[in-house]
């Protein structure tokens, strides 16, 4: 599986939860050449933009094919402050993080930590969520 494979999946799984839908979140790919934008242009909107990353990967073990790997999965919720739970029915970005490690956390993603931070000059209100999970890249 490539990187963008995987962010890919887990994008089109988040985006297929009905509570985060519902509370006005989109999913998108870290490693899409539009992300910045997208996630720009819905947080502006007054919604939660959950973007996919894959900061790290490091090797497990050897394989025949493919590079086994370790990788720490970030889920970003991200919010604009002072439109945040304006608009009827509309979650934090905290809100849709508890949901986001709800709907991740199994056998394939092992929840670790949430994390929230508040950009102060753009007032984007960040809610990370990290996972531990292992891939063959190829």
């Amino acid at each position: 599986m490539k990187i963008i494979e995987l962010q890919t999946k887990i994008k089109d799984a988040l985006n297929a939860v009905q509570d985060l839908v519902d509370g006005g979140c989109k999913a998108f790919a870290e490693d899409t050449r539009t992300v910045y934008e997208e996630a720009k242009a819905w947080i502006s909107a007054g919604k939660v933009a959950v973007v996919v990353v894959t900061p790290n990967m490091k090797r497990n073990g050897c394989a025949a094919t493919g590079i086994p790997s370790d990788t720490r999965l970030l889920v970003q919720c991200s919010e604009l402050a002072p439109l945040a739970g304006r608009q009827q029915g509309v979650i934090r970005a905290l809100d849709a993080a508890e949901i986001v490690m709800h709907a991740l956390d199994g056998e394939q993603f092992c929840w670790q930590e949430t994390t929230q931070t508040i950009d102060r000059q753009s007032q984007v209100i960040t809610a990370t969520v990290a996972f531990e999970t292992s891939i063959i890249l190829n």
